[in-house]
C-alpha cells in the first residue's frame, strides 16, 4: 500500500525540524523511526519510492547537520567581520575626537597666544613701570588660575630688595612689604642666575626643600628680570596648575622686556635731569620745576622760598687739594642737603659750585630756619677724600615769593644779591 504524499511531506517536515533543532543523534533516531514505520506500512507492497524515501530519510539530518555547521561558521565569521568593523569605526571615532580636541587645544593656545600678542603690544605701547604692570596684573588675573603672584624689585648694586608688588585674584595689585618667602627666593634666583620651575611631583628637588620650609605651595614659577647684565626684579607665581606653565612663561618673558625698556628709559631720562656728578637736578630740570611751583603758589596763593647756596673758597680748595677731592666735597654737600630737605623741595645744581632749592608752602623766616640748618650741617661735616680730610660752609642767600618776585627771574636775582650780602659779611651765614 502506498503512503499519501503528505504524510511523506508531513515526516519530512519533523525530521528537517528536528535536524536543526536537537543533536545530529537525535534527528537520526527520529529518522529511523520514521523509516521504520514507512517499512512496515509498505512492507508487504514494497515499492522503489518507499525505499526512496527511506534513503532520504536518513541523509536528511547529515544534511542538515552538514548545512548548520556551515551556517554556523559563516554567523561566527560575519560576527568576527562585524565585531573588527564595529572595533574600527570606534577607534575612527576616538581618532576622530581626540583630533576633534587637539584642534580645539591648538584654537585655544592660538587665542592665548593672540592674546599674549596684543597684551604685549599694549604693555609696547607704555613708558611708566606703573603703567606697565597694571596692563600685567590685570592680563595675569584674566588668563590664569593662580593664589598670588609678587613682583620683587631689586636695588643697585648689591641686590637688595628694594620693592614688592603683590598681584591676587579680585584685588587690585598693591605694594607690600617682603617676607621670609621673597628673601629665600631671591636667594635662590641670586644663587643660580636662571628661572625656578617647582612641584611637589618633584619631591626630590633641594629648592622645594628650602622653601616648603618658610611656606606650603603646590606649584612654583620664579623668573630673573635681567636688564644689563644684572638682575632688576624677580617676578614668581603660586599655585599656578602646569598646563599654564607655557603660556604664563610667554607672557613674563614679555613683561621682562618691556621692564627692562622702562628701566633703560628712567636712566636716560634721570640721566637728562639729574647731575652725574652730585646726583641732585640739573639747572635746566630745576628751573622748569621751579617755574611749576611758582605757577602753582600764584594759583594755590601759597608760600614759597628760593634759597641760593654757594661754597665758601671751594676754588682755593680745589687749588690745594686738586679737582678729584673738590668733586668729593661737591658730591658730600650735596647729599647733605638733600637730607636736610623734605621730599617736596626741588634742589637742583645752579652752577659749577652752587646749588639752588625751591621750598614749597614755606615763607621767609621758614626758609631762614632750613637755610640755618642746612649751614650749620655743612659746618659740623669733615670730609675725607682720598688721602686729605677737608672741611668746608656754606653761605645761602633768600629770597620769598611773592614779596620779592612773582617769576623765576626776579625771585633768583633777589637770592643772588642776599648771597652776595653773605658774602660781603664773612661767608657762612644765612641772608
Amino acid at each position: 500500500m502506498l503512503m499519501n504524499p503528505l504524510i511523506y511531506f508531513i515526516f519530512y517536515l519533523i525530521i528537517l525540524i528536528l535536524s536543526y533543532r536537537v543533536k545530529l543523534a537525535w534527528s537520526l533516531c527520529a529518522s529511523g523511526f520514521i523509516s521504520l514505520v514507512i517499512f512496515i506500512v509498505n512492507i508487504k507492497h514494497i515499492s522503489y519510492e518507499a525505499v526512496i524515501f527511506i534513503l532520504f530519510f536518513s541523509v536528511i539530518p547529515f544534511i542538515a547537520e552538514r548545512f548548520k555547521t556551515g551556517f554556523s561558521a559563516y554567523k561566527f565569521r560575519m560576527r568576527t567581520e562585524l565585531e573588527s568593523t564595529r572595533a574600527l569605526y570606534d577607534n575612527l571615532l576616538a581618532v576622530d575626537k581626540k583630533q576633534l580636541e587637539s584642534n580645539l587645544e591648538a584654537e585655544r593656545k592660538m587665542q592665548q597666544v593672540s592674546s599674549l600678542y596684543e597684551i604685549s603690544k599694549d604693555m609696547s605701547s607704555c613708558l611708566s613701570f606703573e603703567d606697565i604692570f597694571n596692563i600685567f596684573s590685570s592680563a595675569l588675573k584674566r588668563s590664569f588660575r593662580f593664589r598670588l603672584s609678587r613682583l620683587v624689585l631689586l636695588k643697585p648694586p648689591n641686590e637688595i630688595i628694594d620693592a614688592v608688588y603683590e598681584i591676587e585674584l579680585g584685588r587690585s595689585y598693591a605694594k607690600t612689604a617682603p617676607d621670609n618667602f621673597d628673601r629665600e627666593i631671591v636667594s635662590i634666583i641670586l644663587e643660580e642666575r636662571k628661572d625656578l620651575l617647582l612641584s611637589h611631583q618633584e619631591e626630590n628637588s633641594q629648592f622645594l626643600r628650602r622653601l616648603s620650609i618658610v611656606k606650603n605651595f603646590d606649584t612654583l614659577i620664579a623668573i630673573p628680570l635681567i636688564s644689563e647684565g644684572r638682575i632688576a626684579g624677580i617676578l614668581y607665581i603660586e599655585n599656578i596648575p602646569r598646563i599654564y606653565f607655557e603660556n604664563f612663561l610667554i607672557l613674563a618673558g614679555q613683561f621682562a622686556i618691556q621692564l627692562q625698556k622702562v628701566i633703560l628709559y628712567k636712566k636716560v631720562q634721570d640721566m637728562a635731569i639729574t647731575d652725574s656728578l652730585t646726583e641732585v637736578s640739573t639747572r635746566r630740570y630745576f628751573l622748569e620745576r621751579f617755574g611749576e611751583e611758582i605757577r602753582r603758589s600764584m594759583r594755590k596763593k601759597t608760600n614759597l622760598s628760593f634759597l641760593m647756596i654757594d661754597l665758601d673758597s671751594f676754588k682755593e680748595k680745589n687749588d690745594k687739594f686738586g679737582h678729584l677731592v673738590g668733586d668729593v666735597v661737591l658730591r658730600e654737600i650735596a647729599q647733605i642737603l638733600k637730607s636736610n630737605l623734605r621730599e617736596i623741595d626741588i634742589i637742583g645744581r645752579y652752577g659749577g659750585e652752587e646749588f639752588s632749592v625751591a621750598l614749597a608752602g614755606i615763607d621767609r623766616e621758614g626758609a631762614f630756619q632750613v637755610a640755618e640748618r642746612l649751614r650749620s650741617s655743612v659746618e659740623r661735616s669733615v670730609f675725607k677724600a682720598y688721602d686729605e680730610k677737608v672741611s668746608g660752609t656754606i653761605s645761602i642767600g633768600i629770597s620769598a615769593f611773592p614779596e620779592d618776585g612773582v617769576d623765576k627771574n626776579s625771585l633768583i636775582e633777589s637770592a643772588d644779591k642776599a648771597l652776595y650780602k653773605a658774602k660781603e659779611k664773612g661767608r657762612n651765614m644765612v641772608c
